[in-house]
């Protein structure tokens, strides 16, 4: 199951909001580094799960959230974890 286009629209703005940097949007690919490119530190990760939690109604798990580094890996755990539930 992909993530329907609107959600991944909203990721990435919310990526932005935690986000310390000077891209754009249009530069995020799914190679983006959350930590590198973006700035986002891991408590800012945090947060941002679990508004994704809150929002998407998932659980991202303590071990899922530590693999997750770049923009793609977020969306694939994401997408797992909505084919599961």
């Amino acid at each position: 199951m992909k993530i329907d286009p609107s959600i991944r629209e909203e990721i990435v703005r919310r990526l932005f909001e935690a986000a310390d940097t000077k891209l754009t949007a249009d530069n995020v690919t799914k190679a983006t580094s959350l930590r590198e490119d973006l700035g986002i530190n891991s408590m800012s990760l945090i947060a941002l799960a679990l508004d994704l939690q809150e929002d998407l109604g998932i659980v991202i798990e303590d071990e899922a959230l530590s693999r997750i580094q770049t923009v793609g890996d977020l969306f694939e755990t994401i997408e797992s974890i909505q084919k599961e539930g």
